[in-house]
């Protein structure tokens, strides 16, 4: 299915090409976020949680589906939504991804608890979920650039320091 959806992708000039290189980490992760959610059929759709590091030691993470590859083929967006389709065995958590763009490690438990000073800057008002708070405490350690989320509830919502960003 991710194939047939590849063909509905927007092709991409050179000039768009250079005006993605020149947006901030959260402004890539919000266009990668938007390719991603062309990629998975209304009906496979159960959330997607996009972590973007310079690096993956230390992360408070646990694989979901230890056995499972990265995907070998196909741009970052269609690896995302592979890793995501409701009908796959291994679809939930959060996909890891370097400062290069590259999937690094996928369906990851992730559980991030920063202290309590840094908690209070990341707070919410009213009723979020555990894949919204991860990712916006998840956006508070040093390594990590930025999050991302795509969800029924919230839309699609990206992080930096722990506050969504446009």
């Amino acid at each position: 299915m991710i194939g047939h959806q590849r063909n509905r992708l927007p092709h991409r000039s050179c000039y768009e090409f250079a005006e993605m290189l020149s947006m901030s980490p959260a402004q890539q992760l919000r266009d990668l976020l938007q390719r991603t959610i062309a990629c998975i059929p209304p009906k496979e759709f159960c959330g997607v949680g996009v972590v973007v590091c310079s690096n993956i030691e230390g992360m408070p993470i646990e694989p979901l589906c230890a056995k499972a590859a990265l995907p070998a083929h196909g741009e970052l967006a269609q690896q995302i939504a592979t890793c995501s389709l409701r009908t796959s065995n291994c679809h939930d958590g959060f996909q890891f991804i370097s400062a290069q763009w590259k999937l690094l490690a996928r369906n990851q438990y992730f559980a991030p608890f920063p202290p309590t000073d840094q908690r209070a800057r990341a707070t919410t008002n009213g009723n979020v979920g555990s894949r919204f708070m991860a990712a916006r405490f998840g956006s508070l350690i040093e390594s990590v650039l930025c999050t991302g989320l795509l969800s029924e509830r919230d839309g699609l919502v990206v992080f930096v320091d722990g506050a969504a960003v446009d």
